[in-house]
């Protein structure tokens, strides 16, 4: 094992569902689905295992992954906001919200910023087109005022101005808004509707199959997945996350995305 890995799971522990992470989880960012992880998840599923993605990407960028894992079911996308099926693909439930108090509040502060919003089908309407697939595969390139006609699932900001100092004090000021933001190669922040996260959504999922919290297993790397670590019967972070999401897992398993699933995958069905 990776020397980051810590894995140990509780002894006749068997789950009912597990709920997987996709990027810097199943694969390096944006990157491709290795065969290790492949066949760990087709050996879990032919054990009587629901496998689910929990991810922050959209439905068009979520499907992809879920098909070269052989995976046909259920996802979670858009952290939490969007309950979707592979095959077909479509949306079940989406979590929405009125995004123009939030924009309108941000636009005075953040006048250069790039803003998207994401509707509850995964279709991007941005202010400016940035990345590769960076929000999804529908985008369309709008003026701002359009962003605020209808509901959304999601409201993304992305500034080159604030890669020094974030959006940390902009975001104390969000409100109750569920909030992830971060630096990269530029300062990003994501906002979802209200007490929305990748948890809730799999709670509702589990209300639906009929499935006992207590008997799924989640793993994730991110900030986004801390409720769900914590929601699910055993959460398991990846060795490359954070100390604070490593403090909300049961354990740690291998850093390397793909590798470190399997291994908890195999060590489930040692």
């Amino acid at each position: 094992m990776n020397k980051m890995s810590q894995l140990t799971l509780p002894v006749d522990f068997f789950p009912e569902l597990i709920a997987l992470d996709i990027d810097d989880t199943i694969t390096e960012h944006m990157g491709n689905v290795g065969e290790r992880v492949i066949d760990a998840v087709a050996a879990i599923r032919a054990a009587g295992v629901q496998v689910v993605l929990a991810t922050g990407r959209s439905i068009s960028t979520t499907t992809p992954v879920g098909r070269a894992l052989g995976l046909d079911g259920w996802v979670v996308c858009s952290n939490g906001a969007v309950l979707a099926t592979i095959e077909p693909e479509t949306v079940i439930d989406a979590i929405t919200f009125d995004p123009k108090p939030v924009l309108d509040q941000l636009i005075q502060q953040l006048p250069d910023a790039i803003y998207a919003v994401e509707d509850a089908n995964g279709i991007f309407l941005t202010t400016k087109t940035f990345g590769a697939n960076a929000l999804g595969m529908s985008v369309r390139e709008v003026s701002f005022d359009h962003l605020t006609v209808n509901p959304a699932v999601r409201l993304v900001v992305r500034s080159e101005d604030h890669r020094e100092d974030g959006f940390g004090e902009i975001v104390k000021q969000m409100g109750l808004h569920s909030v992830i933001f971060g630096i990269g190669d530029v300062a990003w922040m994501d906002i979802g509707p209200v007490g929305v996260n990748k948890a809730t959504m799999l709670a509702e999922l589990c209300k639906r199959l009929d499935v006992n919290p207590a008997k799924t297993l989640a793993i994730g790397d991110f900030v986004n997945d801390i409720e769900m670590l914590k929601w699910a019967g055993v959460g398991v972070a990846m060795g490359s996350a954070s100390p604070a999401v490593m403090a909300a897992a049961d354990t740690i398993t291998s850093a390397t995305p793909g590798i470190g699933v399997a291994e908890v995958l195999d060590a489930l069905l040692a």
